[in-house]
């Protein structure tokens, strides 16, 4: 059944608040009234096997179509975000979804990503998530907007740097955007200007991270002591908005998770790819291949080193022969391919500057291979390009 828990913004947002509060939390939960939901047979989440990674879809909506009755409003999700929770290990990791992600909807055809709740509802974006990542989902959240607002207000405004003029107007749909760059304190007003406003360099993505921005600005909020003095008014706010299939049980467990878990244990992820026109329509297409590596560190992750190997002297079967050594000194080789030439005269161990202590590792096993920090986020984890001197 589908009960509208006295929960935080978000479930990272839970988390947070529940270091030193989850069991008031649990205590309110358990004596909130149930309401009428969906039958829990037809849900399209999934059981959690014990031991495993709990995901959790996080929808924020839209305000909707502007005047329409809200009994027959229909809402796109706004913000999407799959938190992954690892018990066992104790760490969260977080996967935005672009909302204008291209996507095929079943028979309402070819649809951006956000459009699953406006069809369906929470069940449609579920399994929409769970099609597209090719992963489990366990539960839901739904947080309406007015919430939002609400609860930044309790909060007492949120600290952030913003780094762009942000200037938009659109009557028609309400939306109103006027804020200037630098160090200030958002109230709810400005909070949802900031997480709407559409208009950068890179579009959706850079939408994302400023969401992103606005979620760590808002940890931080939420983590000083004078924020648990008011939980009792930040709960009482959001009864109304939020629908979730957690139930009071389930929350006591993630209550106790919440306590364990440090703010360095929280990751956050963007699918990877960029916007493009079809047919007059503004979307975001995913790279596929780089998605795919990202799902599996995300999701699948089963603590061994994860590299990719591309061939990049032309000779056959050379990236499988690496790819073979290394997966015998126990790294997990995710990709073999080819390079985007055959031209590498030297072999070389490309990785992101958060995978330096990875790459050492693999230069372990390849001890002819040199060491390159990739600068910009064309890559996630090690990719071992095979040279010539491998022959």
């Amino acid at each position: 059944m589908k009960r509208p828990l006295k929960i935080a913004l978000s479930i990272l947002l839970f988390i947070v608040l529940s270091l030193g509060s989850g069991f008031y939390y649990t205590l309110r939960s358990l004596n909130a009234p149930l309401e009428a939901g969906s039958d829990p047979n037809t849900s399209n989440t999934d059981e959690l096997v014990e031991g495993g990674r709990q995901n959790i879809l996080l929808l924020g909506m839209d305000a909707g179509t502007l005047g329409a009755k809200e009994e027959h409003n229909r809402h796109r999700s706004d913000t999407i975000l799959v938190v992954s929770l690892d018990k066992k290990n104790k760490d969260v990791k977080i996967l935005s979804i672009p909302r204008d992600t291209r996507i095929r909807l079943g028979e309402y055809g070819i649809q951006k990503i956000n459009a699953a709740t406006a069809f369906g509802g929470a069940d449609l974006a579920v399994k929409t998530v769970k099609n597209f990542l090719g992963v489990p989902i366990h539960n839901y959240v739904v947080v309406k907007l007015s919430s939002f607002k609400n609860i930044v207000e309790a909060l007492g405004g949120v600290d952030i740097d913003i780094k762009e003029r942000m200037k938009y107007s659109d009557p028609a749909g309400g939306i109103y955007i006027d804020l200037y760059p630098g160090q200030q304190t958002l109230d709810g007003d400005k909070a949802e200007q900031f997480v709407r406003y559409r208009g950068y360099a890179d579009a959706d993505i850079g939408r994302v991270k400023a969401q992103q921005q606005f979620v760590e600005a808002l940890i931080k909020k939420a983590l000083k002591p004078a924020t648990l003095l008011k939980l009792p008014k930040i709960i009482d706010i959001i009864q109304e908005n939020v629908e979730t299939d957690i139930q009071p049980l389930e929350m006591a467990s993630l209550a106790n998770f919440a306590r364990q878990v440090k703010q360095e244990d929280i990751k956050m992820y963007i699918v990877p790819g960029e916007g493009k026109y079809i047919s007059g329509t503004s979307y975001f297409i995913p790279f596929q291949n780089q998605l795919d590596e990202m799902i599996d560190e995300i999701f699948f992750d089963d603590g061994n080193i994860k590299v990719a190997v591309l061939n990049g002297n032309g000779a056959k079967g050379v990236a499988s022969k690496v790819a073979s050594k290394l997966e015998s000194q126990g790294f997990k080789v995710v990709t073999v391919a080819n390079a985007d030439n055959f031209d590498y005269e030297t072999t070389t161990i490309i990785y992101p500057k958060d995978k330096k202590s990875e790459a050492e590792e693999i230069a372990k096993v390849l001890t002819q291979a040199r060491l390159e920090e990739e600068a910009d986020d064309s890559i996630v984890l090690p990719t071992i390009i095979v040279g010539k001197d491998a022959n």
